[in-house]
C-alpha cells in the first residue's frame, strides 16, 4: 500500500521541478491581471473608472472614484460582497436625494459589463441617453434592475431577455417608443415589472407576453397610450399590485378585473370608465388601495365598498358619483385615505365622521379630501376625534355654520382648506389649540359675507402653528389692527389677507418674514409705500406683490429691482402713491404683470427698456397723471396682452410702423391727447385683439376697411375723437361681437404656489371702463365677458353715415 504514496511523492517532485516556473509565471500573470486592494479586484475597478470617464458629473457625486483610491468597494454607490470582492450593487440613484444632487449625464460604457457578478444595479433618475446592447445582455446575474426617469428614448434592447435571473425591472418615465416585448417570455424569475410612460400602443399581440410571467406580483403600466389590454387568466390569484392608471380603455374595463381578487392595490385613475362602480368589487377583499380617480364613474358608491374592510387608501374623486357618503364607511377602520373631491356628492358627513371616530384603536384616518363637493350641514364636533388627520380639505361646498372647536385638537394636522362656504360666527385659540403641525391654512371666502367669520384672537396670542407656509383668509375679519400672532410664523412663504379689515400701518416686525408671495389687498393699511418692504424685508425670493386697494403713500422704491428681483407680479394700484415710475422697474427680469393704476402718479415713461422683459403680459398704468410721449419699446415687449394707459396725460402720435408686437388681446389708451391717424398695423398686425379703447382722444382721418380684418373684436370705443369719412359697410363682420365666451377672462393666467390669480384677475387689468347712454361710466370686470359695444359717437363723420 506504500507504493502508491511513494509514486505520487516522484510524480510532484517532479512537477515542482520541471513545471515550477512556469506555475510562478502563470501566478504572476494573473495577479497582474486581477489583483485585489482591500476587496476590490482590479479588473472591476478600471471597468467603473471607464464608465465615469464617459460621463458628466456636475455635483460630484462621483469624487470618491479615483485611481489613487485603489477600494473601489469603499467608493459612493458601489457595494461589493464581503468574502469575493467582486461588486455585487451599484446604486446611483439620484432620487432619493434630489436636493443635494444633480443629475448624471452621458452614455453608459459597455465597460460596466466587467461586472460579471453585479446583482443589483439602479441608475434612477439620471440623464444617460441610451442603453448599449452589448452591456445590457452580459450582466447575468441581475436581479435588479432600474433604469426609469432616464431619458432613454427608441428601443427597448431585447437582450434584456438574457437576464433570466432578474426579479425587479423598472424601465419607467423613459421615452421609449416599444412595438415588442418578446423578451419578457425570457424573464420567467420576473416579480415586479414596470413599464409605465412607454408607448405600447404599437406592441398588439405582443402584449400577451406579460401574461407569461407567472411569478410576477407587481404591474405597472400607467401612460402607456393603451386602448386594449389582454385577459391576464394567470395573474388572477398572484398578482397583488396592478397600476393601469393614466390609459384609454373606456367603457366597462372596470368588470375585467373583479376576478383578481389577491390584489391589494388597484390603479384604474384616469382611463375613462364609465357607468356605475360594480357591487361585484366586494369580492376583492384583499384590497388596501383602490384608486379611481378622474374617469366618468356615475351613480351612488356602492355601500358594498365597506365589506373591504382591510380597504387604506380610497380614492374616487374626479367623478360623477352622487349621493351621500355610505354609513357604512363608518366602519372602515383601517382607511387612512379617503378622497371625494370633485364629485356630486350629498348629504352630511356626520354619521361618516361619528362612525369612524369610534374605531377601535382610534380611526387611522389622515387624509379626508371632500372638497368641490355638495355635501351640506356642519362639521361635527366627532372631527376632534380624528387623532392621525393630517389633510382636511372641505373647501367649495355646501356647508355651513360655526367652525367647531374641536378641530383644536387634530395635533397632527398639516393642511386645511375650509375655504368658500358659508361659516360663521368666529374663531377663537381653543379652534388653533394643538395644531403644531399646521403648514397650510386656507379659510378664505369669494367675498365678504353680510356677516364675516370674525377671528376673536387676543393681542398676546402666542400661534402654535410655527411652521405655518401659507396662509390665505381673504374677507374674514381680522382687523382693524395688523394680527400680532404673525410675528412668530417665521416660515411664512405665502400670505393672502385681502380685504380683512385691516385699517393699521405695517408693524416693525414684519420685514422678518422671508416671503414668496404677500397679498394685502383692499384693506386701509396706510403709510409711506411700504418703506418696511425696503428696508428690512429678505425679498429676493418674492414672486407676487399685491397690495392693491389701499392708503399707502409716497414713492415707489427706486431700488425695487434690488430688494425684489425675481418680482413676477406687482399691484400697487389704488392707493396715494405718487411721483414718477422708476426706471428700475424695467431691469424686473421675471415680470409678468404689472398695475400701478388710479395713483397720483407723475411724470413721463421710462423709455427704452419694456421691450427687454420678456415675460411681461399686462401693464395697466391707467388713471394717473402721467404724460408724456409713449415710447415704441411699450409695444414691443414680446409677450404683452394687454396694454392700458387710459385716463393719463399721455400726447403725441401712435407709432406708424411696428415690426413686433405681442399678442394683444386689450388695447385702453382712452382720455388722453393721442393725435394722428389710426394706425395700419393695429388692424393688420393684431388677430387677437378683442377690446380696443382709444375714446376722448383727437385721432382723425379715416376708418379704413382693413380695419374690419379685427375678426375677435368684442369692443370697439372710438368716441370723442375727430374722426370723419364714411362708416365702413365690414363693420358688420366683427364676429367676436356675435358670440359670448363666459370662460374667456382678460387677464393673466398661472398661480403661486396655490394662489389662482384668475380668482383676483381684476388686480391685473381684468377690467375695462364703458361709457352708456346718457353719459354714464361703469365699470367691467367679471362680466366683461358678455359685453359687446360699438360707440363711435362725438365723430365727424359725412352723411353717408353707414357705407353700402
Amino acid at each position: 500500500m506504500a507504493i502508491p504514496s511513494i509514486q505520487s511523492a516522484i510524480l510532484l517532485s517532479f512537477l515542482v521541478l520541471f513545471l515550477g516556473p512556469y506555475l510562478q509565471t502563470a501566478k504572476l500573470c494573473s495577479c497582474s491581471d486581477d489583483h485585489k486592494v482591500g476587496n476590490c479586484h482590479s479588473i472591476e475597478r478600471l471597468a467603473l473608472l471607464d464608465f465615469k470617464k464617459g460621463m458628466e458629473d456636475p455635483s460630484n457625486k462621483l469624487s470618491s472614484w479615483r485611481l489613487d483610491n485603489e477600494d473601489c468597494c469603499k467608493w459612493h454607490g458601489v457595494g461589493c460582497n464581503n468574502v469575493t470582492g467582486y461588486v455585487k450593487e451599484l446604486d446611483l440613484n439620484t432620487i432619493k436625494d434630489m436636493a443635494q444632487t444633480t443629475r448624471l449625464s452621458g452614455g453608459i460604457n459597455p465597460a460596466l459589463a466587467q461586472l460579471k457578478h453585479l446583482k443589483y444595479l439602479d441608475l434612477r433618475g439620471n440623464a444617460f441617453g441610451s442603453i448599449p446592447d452589448q452591456f445590457i445582455g452580459s450582466v447575468k446575474e441581475l436581479r435588479y434592475l432600474d433604469l426609469s426617469r432616464n431619458y432613454f428614448e427608441g428601443r427597448i434592447p431585447q437582450q434584456l431577455g438574457n437576464l433570466s435571473h432578474l426579479h425587479h425591472l423598472d424601465l419607467s418615465k423613459n421615452l421609449f417608443s416599444i412595438q415588442e416585448l418578446q423578451f419578457l417570455s425570457q424573464l420567467t424569475s420576473l416579480e415586479y415589472l414596470d413599464l409605465s410612460g412607454s408607448d405600447l400602443s404599437k406592441t398588439g399581440e405582443s402584449l400577451r407576453y406579460i401574461n407569461g410571467l407567472h411569478s410576477l406580483s407587481e404591474l405597472h403600466l400607467s401612460d402607456c397610450q393603451l386602448s386594449s389590454f389582454p385577459l391576464m387568466t394567470n395573474f388572477t390569484t398572484t398578482l397583488s399590485v396592478l397600476d393601469l392608471s393614466y390609459n384609454n380603455f373606456g367603457g366597462f374595463f372596470f368588470k375585467a378585473i373583479l376576478n383578481f381578487t389577491a390584489l391589494q392595490s388597484l390603479d384604474l385613475s384616469a382611463t375613462e370608465i364609465q357607468g356605475p362602480i360594480p357591487k361585484a368589487i366586494e369580492q376583492m377583499t384583499s384590497l388596501k388601495t383602490l384608486l379611481l380617480g378622474l374617469n366618468d364613474l356615475t351613480g351612488h358608491i356602492p355601500d358594498v365598498l365597506a365589506n373591504l374592510t382591510s380597504l387604506e387608501r380610497l380614492d374616487l374623486e374626479d367623478n360623477h358619483l352622487e349621493g351621500p357618503i355610505p354609513l357604512s364607511f363608518g366602519a372602515l377602520c383601517k382607511l387612512k385615505e379617503l378622497s371625494l373631491y370633485n364629485n356630486n356628492i350629498s348629504g352630511e358627513i356626520t354619521e361618516f365622521v361619528n362612525g369612524i371616530s369610534l374605531c377601535r384603536p382610534n380611526s387611522l384616518l389622515e387624509t379626508l379630501q371632500l372638497g368641490h363637493t355638495k355635501l351640506t350641514g356642519n362639521i361635527p364636533y366627532s372631527i376632534g376625534n380624528l387623532k392621525s388627520l393630517r389633510i382636511l380639505y372641505l373647501q367649495e361646498t355646501s356647508m355651513n355654520g360655526a367652525i367647531p372647536k374641536s378641530l383644536g385638537q387634530l395635533s397632527e394636522l398639516e393642511a386645511l382648506d375650509l375655504s368658500l362656504n358659508a361659516w360663521d360666527g368666529e374663531l377663537t385659540e381653543d379652534h388653533f389649540a394643538n395644531l403644531a403641525n399646521l403648514i397650510v391654512l386656507y379659510i378664505s371666502f369669494d367675498e365678504k359675507p353680510p356677516k364675516p367669520l370674525f377671528f376673536n384672537l387676543s393681542s398676546n396670542w402666542v400661534c402654535p402653528f410655527t411652521e405655518l407656509f401659507h396662509l390665505d383668509l381673504t374677507n374674514c375679519q381680522l382687523g382693524p389692527l395688523f394680527p400680532s400672532w404673525l410675528q412668530n410664523l417665521n416660515q411664512l412663504g405665502i400670505i393672502k389677507l385681502e380685504n380683512v379689515g385691516i385699517s393699521d400701518k405695517i408693524p416693525n416686525w414684519f420685514p422678518n418674514l422671508s416671503l414668496q408671495a404677500l397679498d394685502l389687498s383692499n384693506n386701509q393699511i396706510r403709510g409711506k409705500v411700504p418703506l418696511e418692504l425696503r428696508n428690512g424685508l429678505k425679498s429676493t425670493e418674492m414672486r407676487m406683490l399685491n397690495l392693491r386697494g389701499n392708503l399707502f403713500s409716497g414713492t415707489i422704491p427706486l431700488n425695487i429691482n434690488e430688494t425684489m428681483p425675481n418680482l413676477e407680479f406687482l399691484s400697487l394700484s389704488n392707493n396715494l402713491i405718487e411721483g414718477s415710475i422708476p426706471s428700475s422697474i424695467c431691469n424686473l427680469k421675471q415680470l409678468t404683470a404689472v398695475s400701478l393704476s388710479s395713483n397720483y402718479l407723475s411724470g413721463e415713461l421710462p423709455q427704452e427698456c419694456w421691450k427687454d422683459l420678456r415675460f411681461l403680459e399686462v401693464i395697466d398704468l391707467s388713471n394717473n397723471h402721467l404724460s408724456g410721449k409713449v415710447s415704441i419699446s411699450i409695444w414691443s415687449a414680446p409677450r404683452l396682452s394687454l396694454l392700458s394707459l387710459s385716463k393719463n396725460g399721455f400726447s403725441g402720435n401712435l407709432p406708424p410702423n411696428l415690426k413686433t408686437l405681442g399678442p394683444l388681446r386689450v388695447i385702453d389708451l382712452g382720455e388722453n391727447s393721442f393725435s394722428g391717424n389710426l394706425p395700419m398695423w393695429m388692424w393688420k398686425r393684431l388677430p387677437h385683439l378683442e377690446i380696443l379703447r382709444l375714446r376722448s382722444n383727437s385721432f382723425s382721418g379715416f376708418i379704413h376697411e382693413h380695419h374690419c380684418l379685427l375678426h375677435s373684436l368684442q369692443i370697439l370705443d372710438l368716441a370723442h375723437n375727430g374722426l370723419s369719412g364714411p362708416i365702413p359697410h365690414c363693420f358688420g363682420n366683427f364676429s367676436g361681437m356675435a358670440t359670448v365666451d363666459p370662460t374667456n377672462p382678460f387677464s393673466v393666467y398661472g398661480s403661486i404656489e396655490g394662489i389662482d390669480l384668475r380668482r383676483s384677475s381684476q388686480e391685473f387689468g381684468d377690467q375695462v371702463n364703458v361709457w352708456i347712454t346718457k353719459g354714464i361710466e361703469l365699470e367691467y370686470n367679471r362680466t366683461l365677458a358678455f359685453l359687446q359695444c360699438i360707440d363711435l359717437s362725438h365723430n365727424a363723420f359725412s352723411e353717408r353715415y353707414l357705407q353700402r
